[in-house]
């Protein structure tokens, strides 16, 4: 049902909205000189891996600059204060699971090393192009994700579908729960207000959280969230 609803939506807001996203890709080709539209290969709903389809808002060879901007990752600082500023490490410390026993600051320690290359966000990031920076506040970037959610990758609500580096460093079960929702346009964590601020253990959290309470209702909750967030955005 929610797959059908899905659909049903995002080919009438596909039919809707061609004229906008006609536009936004002649205003891509004219600054960029591409094809306005790109794909990435991206991990959904119980691992399955698919195409999805952006408007493209970067410069010419932006995956190679990215090495160059690795230090500037705003998750890396996020997750750093969360460790230092919330635990407080003593080597008496330990977590138990089945016939095992880790001290907590070797855990977190490691837990930490795992996150600094799951989520990329770079303030001003200089890989952006004008128009991009237009289209990313707008949301507009996403619209042609609209096809995949018609060809059911994806559904209008879920979790955001992941590269497969990124998927790659989820393996566990608690950090692999998120797999399990469907994969979405927007979700519980695309409408909160700490996105911004958020390290990647907390953005985790709540993609499980979503995958455990995911239903039509709870749905329609956040794509009203998703509205109003939107309309906040493109005011400033």
């Amino acid at each position: 049902m929610k797959r059908f609803l899905s659909s049903s939506i995002a080919l009438v807001a596909f039919i809707v909205l061609l004229p906008v996203m006609l536009a936004v890709s002649v205003a891509i080709f004219i600054e960029l000189r591409q094809m306005p539209v790109y794909t990435s290969v991206r991990v959904g709903k119980n691992w399955k891996k698919f195409k999805i389809y952006k408007f493209r808002t970067m410069k010419k060879g932006a995956d190679r600059l990215l090495a160059n901007l690795h230090s500037m990752n705003t998750y890396l600082r996020l997750e750093g204060h969360t460790i230092e500023d919330k635990v407080t490490f003593h080597s008496n410390d330990y977590l138990y699971a089945d016939n095992y026993k880790v001290r907590e600051d070797v855990y977190l320690s490691e837990r930490h090393k795992c996150f600094e290359g799951c989520f990329i966000k770079i303030e001003n990031d200089p890989r952006i192009t004008k128009l991009g920076k237009f289209l990313r506040k707008t949301s507009l970037d996403e619209l042609p994700q609209l096809i995949n959610i018609i060809k059911g990758d994806m559904c209008i609500v879920g979790n955001r579908p992941l590269s497969t580096d990124e998927a790659e460093l989820l393996t566990t079960d608690d950090d692999g729960l998120r797999f399990k929702a469907s994969a979405g346009l927007t979700g519980l964590w695309q409408t909160d207000p700490r996105k911004d601020d958020m390290p990647p253990s907390e953005r985790i959290r709540l993609d499980n959280l979503y995958a455990e309470k995911e239903s039509l209702s709870y749905d329609i909750k956040l794509i009203f969230a998703t509205v109003k967030k939107v309309i906040q955005g493109s005011n400033g």
